[in-house]
């Protein structure tokens, strides 16, 4: 019982001189609080969040983010590595869908050769391809590959054959791929066809500007002149 009676008593005492100590610790400032550290997004986080920002139609920055993950996209080959294919789907149906403007240079990124909006749409059907290869029957891959071709007058029938197929088994569930497919349809004088493919693109995105042309704003009317 001495001994209990003792370590309680000792017990006691240092209590208040552990108190003492970090009360004189905090006024002296040398109290530390450790802030926590942001998790740097992992590349599988990045790849969605590019692929994110292209479904919302943001093509730039979809390029952007693929190219701070794969900045040699362009070399991937697809099927190779499942990550690095979906980084070449979204860096291709980027350009795809910025008409060939978006490459490197002005997603800010380095790039030795200068691409042409018509180069640069060549090289995403190509790249579409392959992973149409990789992956047949797929009717995701063969809508991205139906929009892409659409792209460029050489293959705008082969285009309208996959994409016209798609749609008539209903197997399309992409809302780009159905304003291709009006646009090919309306371009060939079926404006049935063409308003049948924009109410199946507009029941699956409310996005400005997907299934229609964004209207131009109507120029602004001159002010009339003072008076003398």
């Amino acid at each position: 019982m001495k001994t209990i009676a003792k370590l309680v008593a000792v017990a006691l005492a240092i209590i208040p001189a552990t108190l003492a100590t970090t009360s004189d610790a905090s006024a002296c400032g040398m109290s530390v609080r450790l802030e926590p550290v942001k998790a740097k997004p992992t590349p599988v986080q990045e790849i969605a969040r590019a692929e994110k920002s292209l479904e919302g139609g943001n093509n730039k920055e979809a390029a952007q983010v693929v190219l701070a993950s794969f900045s040699n996209v362009r070399n991937a080959t697809a099927g190779a590595n499942p990550l690095e294919t979906r980084a070449l789907r979204v860096f291709a149906l980027a350009i795809v869908r910025s008409g060939g403007a978006v490459n490197e240079r002005n997603a800010g990124s380095w790039s030795q050769n200068e691409w042409t909006p018509s180069a640069n749409l060549e090289w995403a059907v190509q790249s579409l391809r392959e992973i149409d290869a990789k992956r047949p029957n797929d009717p995701t891959v063969q809508a991205d590959l139906g929009e892409a071709l659409s792209k460029l007058p050489r293959t705008q029938d082969e285009a309208l054959k996959l994409l016209g197929g798609l749609a008539q088994k209903d197997l399309m569930g992409s809302p780009f791929a159905y304003a291709a497919l009006a646009k090919i349809k309306g371009a060939k004088g079926d404006t049935a066809g063409a308003e049948a493919a924009i109410k199946r693109c507009e029941e699956m995105t409310k996005a400005p500007g997907v299934c229609k042309p964004a209207t131009p704003a109507a120029p602004a009317k001159p002010a009339p002149a003072a008076r003398a």
